[in-house]
């Protein structure tokens, strides 16, 4: 381009300097400012799967009622076991693998075993007949018997187990094929398709996950009592016992007149229960109770103590109730929150917030804990986009992700509503939410951030470095080497932990803008960048600098400037519209000296018409932002 007022038309910029001034564009207040606000914009995530490993020939499950086939349509339906808080729901399967629920279906009354036998092959089994072959379930195992019952063959025994678990309910027969049979039991439902010889479990899909009580993010307590941790896509036991039960037998030791019914403890200062709705706080570690003069509505189903202030607490049944003096007192802090009963509560005193898990899901209410103020307010779903069912438990998590139980449908998780409401992860070219890719650059508004790390299943943490950050934003650099996917990305203050989403694509083109909305430009042949307020001309060579377009050719090492001889250039490729017509892209590479920047050469045609024009890089299938050019016809006077 040749020059016509060097000092009105460039400025020049190093490369610090200009990713300087980018961020302090950009870390501005745009932060939003919105009042709790958690209903939408929640992206929740299945923790392992509905099933837990029981050492049977397949993945457990919750136990289910009854088993039948459709006549006439070869589809399987389960009725699973009635919850305190739900009817059995009943289920379906075409392909024996994915479940889908079933509102009208009526499960038939429970295996009568109507076919008479000589004998029984073990106390309560129930008999049925298929053509000349009798099965029979038992509580203990599944037998077959082709001699009209004289003897039977036991289908499911093992070293004295059944290889498919007990506590049998029905026994359903393929019609037209006495070779397969479905079995449910207390385990869930299984399939053989040659006559008990073999089984599988068809577990793995069907909603039917017992969990009652939630430890932290990856360990919960199934309705028998058993702990189990995640792991993978399957839930497995693990050696230990649920805290809160332990606390209740202690303390019905020395609590008299009614049964404990939910328990916790800060320290030495412990809190109590029952279930007639008394509340009892004891402050010498259980030694002595006091009784509060509060008596709740119906059985206390959980308390909530802080950690850090013993005093405050919080206690649910069928109503939620606070304290914020040690127990002396409780307010009913219900407010407006949906009807139903509060089976599980977690909070968080310095930001004011509550969590509930009842009847109807799982909701949020602003309630301050530091004083006796108004009852909660602003009570909102956060349980939008999952399943319709009741929440057993609720779970605030150090590394501030919200984990949910929910009845069958076992436990989820998401950044924790209140924590991400005014922190959020956006482009660092445009400050628009978009996906990040390998050695883009993101901008974490409302976070003065120290540190990121990403942590995927089975992978070690990868650090994501942080190249600035003020108490507004902060920006970062996502590594090269990052997989694709959506993430939850650990983001670390001088005091608070966030944990935020982050999805990651191999590209994700994206022209840095300025305040205005104007685009970086340099000039091709000085490397200066172009005034934004003057114009373009055609038949010239620039450069935009982007972020987002991935990988590189030579590898290149996170948070390091690119060379400023032969930097890498982008694996993939890059085009680039001007009004919609493709214009030359004559190269695309790392911006020499930057981090996270790339520079694409363009080619302005020779022919162009005066004014703005709508400029777009695209790479691999993904556009960019579009922004405006001005534009010159002629070539600038010498």
């Amino acid at each position: 381009m040749c020059l016509r007022d060097t000092n009105v038309r460039f400025r020049r910029v190093n490369a610090l300097l200009l990713g300087i001034v980018v961020f302090g564009i950009f870390g501005q207040a745009q932060v939003p400012n919105d009042s709790l606000t958690v209903a939408a914009g929640i992206s929740w995530k299945r923790v392992a799967g509905t099933t837990f490993d029981a050492g049977l020939a397949g993945a457990a499950s919750g136990p289910v009622s009854a088993v039948w086939y459709a006549a006439g349509t070869g589809r399987l339906l389960v009725e699973t076991e009635s919850s305190p808080v739900a009817a059995g729901r009943v289920f379906e399967t075409a392909d024996f693998i994915h479940w889908r629920l079933n509102s009208d279906a009526t499960a038939p009354a429970r295996n009568t075993g109507t076919a008479i036998a000589a004998t029984l092959p073990e106390t309560g089994a129930k008999v049925q007949a298929a053509g000349t072959r009798l099965y029979a379930a038992g509580p203990s195992n599944v037998y077959a018997s082709d001699d009209s019952g004289r003897t039977w063959l036991n289908l499911t025994g093992f070293n004295n187990r059944s290889v498919i678990g007990d506590g049998f309910t029905a026994l359903a027969i393929a019609p037209g094929n006495p070779q397969e049979i479905a079995a449910a039991n207390r385990f869930g439902v299984w399939r053989s398709l040659d006559g008990g010889l073999s089984w599988s479990s068809l577990n793995e899909d069907l909603p039917n996950l017992m969990v009652r009580k939630l430890i932290d993010g990856r360990t919960a307590v199934l309705a028998d009592g058993a702990v189990t941790e995640a792991h993978a896509d399957l839930w497995t036991p693990i050696e230990g016992s649920d805290s809160e039960m332990a606390l209740r037998a202690g303390f019905s030791g020395t609590i008299q007149g009614a049964a404990v019914s939910a328990a916790a403890l800060s320290g030495t200062t412990y809190y109590a229960g029952t279930n007639d709705g008394r509340l009892l706080v004891s402050h010498d570690s259980g030694a002595t109770w006091n009784v509060a003069s509060t008596t709740a509505a119906g059985a206390i189903a959980r308390i909530w103590v802080d950690a850090d202030r013993p005093d405050v607490a919080l206690a649910a049944g069928s109503r939620l109730y606070r304290t914020v003096n040690g127990g002396s007192f409780w307010d009913d802090v219900t407010g407006e929150l949906p009807s139903g009963q509060i089976h599980g509560i977690t909070a968080d005193r310095s930001a004011g917030v509550v969590y509930v898990a009842n009847d109807r899901g799982v909701f949020s209410g602003s309630l301050s804990l530091n004083d006796a103020g108004a009852a909660a307010t602003g009570w909102k779903s956060v349980s939008s986009d999952l399943p319709a069912a009741a929440a057993w438990d609720v779970r605030l998590n150090a590394d501030n992700t919200l984990t949910v139980a929910l009845d069958g449908y076992g436990v989820f998780e998401t950044a924790a509503p209140h924590h991400t409401m005014n922190v959020r992860i956006v482009s660092g070219a445009d400050l628009t939410a978009r996906p990040a890719a390998p050695g883009s650059l993101i901008s974490v508004l409302g976070a003065n951030v120290r540190t990121a790390n990403m942590q995927t299943v089975g992978e070690e943490a990868v650090s994501y470095p942080v190249l600035a950050s003020s108490d507004q934003s902060s920006q970062l650099q996502v590594p090269f080497e990052a997989s694709s996917g959506t993430f939850s990305l650990t983001l670390q203050g001088a005091k608070d932990q966030w944990s935020v989403p982050l999805t990651v694509q191999d590209t994700a083109p994206a022209i840095f803008v300025d305040a205005e909305g104007a685009p970086l430009i340099l000039d091709a042949a000085s490397g200066l960048v172009v005034d934004p307020k003057l114009a373009v001309y055609a038949g010239t060579a620039v450069q935009i600098l982007a972020t987002g377009l991935g990988k590189v050719i030579p590898e290149w090492h996170t948070g390091e400037p690119a060379p400023l001889d032969s930097p890498p250039m982008v694996v993939g490729t890059v085009t680039s519209f001007l009004d919609g017509r493709p214009i030359e892209v004559t190269r695309a590479v790392l911006a020499p000296g930057y981090v996270g920047y790339y520079m694409v050469e363009l080619q302005i045609p020779a022919i162009v018409n005066r004014g703005a024009s709508e400029l777009r890089i695209v790479m691999n299938g993904v556009e960019s932002n579009r922004v405006k050019l001005s534009l010159e016809p002629g070539l600038p006077a010498q």
